[in-house]
């Protein structure tokens, strides 16, 4: 058996906004930044995620990493999501779905988020294990 292990990291960055006038009031003109979830494949297995917005909304973005290597997402907007992965190497597939997480990117700051996956032999894993079928519903 196979197990999927997932590790959210997630670091909420406050920005300030300054006006010229030097009233302290917040200025649009500021450069706005975007949040970002960097994915780890930290496994020697091929990962197939896609992030879901919560509720039934749907795909977000699909992402391919190969082993050992990752993936940065940008999101321009706070929300809520979860994520599906299939995880391949020669015949075997393991497919899940995550819990839900957030991101942040607004006037009071953004999210950098680090997504991270483990996948090995053994029992376990976190994760609610999911269908192929499932898998590709893009809801």
């Amino acid at each position: 058996m196979l197990a999927l292990f997932v590790a959210l990291v997630q670091n909420v960055n406050g920005q300030s906004w300054y006006s010229g006038s030097g009233n302290g009031s917040r200025s649009s003109n500021t450069t706005s930044a975007t949040a970002t979830l960097t994915i780890m494949n930290r496994s020697s297995y091929s990962l197939t995620v896609k992030i879901m917005k919560t509720g039934g909304r749907g795909l977000y973005q699909t992402v391919s990493i190969s082993p050992k290597s990752s993936s940065t997402v940008s999101f321009y907007r706070s929300d809520t999501f979860f994520t599906k992965t299939k995880a391949t190497k020669g015949l075997e597939t393991l497919y899940k779905k995550s819990g839900t997480f957030s991101i942040q990117c607004d006037e009071e700051g953004y999210s950098q988020a680090t997504l991270e996956f483990f996948v090995s032999s053994g029992g376990g894993g976190t994760g609610q294990g999911i269908s192929k079928a499932e898998f590709e519903s893009n809801k």
